[in-house]
């Protein structure tokens, strides 16, 4: 009786023993996902123009970040057509009119999707932000004034961080920007656009 009670007791103590074991072993072949601030520079491609800018962002609970960046665009006329002359391989613009340039400062909140069931290297996000813009124009006839105008943007993404190695990561992601200048800013006052945007960042 007392042997099958003290096997009944080594059961009963090495079951449990065994299925922590075997969830340590789950916990160290797919571990929590981790969570960093993060920071770096952006690129961005827009229907009229091109961009540069830096970005930081914060993490907050649930796969959230807050962010904040600023960018810096060129931007150029709906009919500007820019060329190489064949002959001399010098760069020629037609139809320019004007010389605009645009710089943002926004807030965003991202939501990281998906981050308990792929690989945490890859990590598809949901974003929306939005903040102030201010336009400078120097139109290319002298008679006309220069233009220094005011605007907020609204913008919603969706996108992908790549973790690469060494904390490093590359993000890529689709935005639309809603832009209302408060007057006509290089011929009218809706501004916008679709935004292609490369990250390079580094989890800090």
């Amino acid at each position: 009786m007392k042997n099958k009670s003290l096997l009944f007791l080594i059961f009963v103590l090495i079951i449990p023993m065994q299925m922590f074991a075997q969830y340590e072993k789950y916990l160290l072949k797919d571990p929590e996902p981790k969570v960093y601030r993060q920071g770096g520079v952006a690129f961005s491609v827009v229907e009229l123009g091109t961009g540069l800018g830096g970005f930081y962002s914060l993490p907050l609970k649930h796969f959230w970040h807050v962010g904040f960046a600023a960018d810096f665009f060129l931007l150029r006329d709906e009919n500007q057509i820019d060329i190489v002359d064949p002959w001399t391989g010098i760069p020629v613009t037609i139809n320019k009119e004007n010389n605009a340039y645009v710089m943002d400062l926004t807030v965003s909140l991202k939501k990281r999707l998906l981050a308990r069931k792929i690989d945490d290297s890859l990590r598809p996000f949901l974003a929306a932000g939005m903040g102030p813009m201010y336009g400078i124009n120097f139109p290319i006839d002298k008679k006309k004034k220069d233009e220094y105008r005011w605007a907020w943007s609204v913008f919603g993404a969706a996108g992908v961080d790549i973790a690469l190695e060494s904390m490093y990561f590359l993000g890529l992601r689709l935005q639309y920007h809603v832009i209302k200048f408060n007057k006509s800013f290089t011929g009218k006052t809706d501004h916008s656009t679709f935004d292609i945007r490369l990250e390079i960042g580094k989890f800090l």
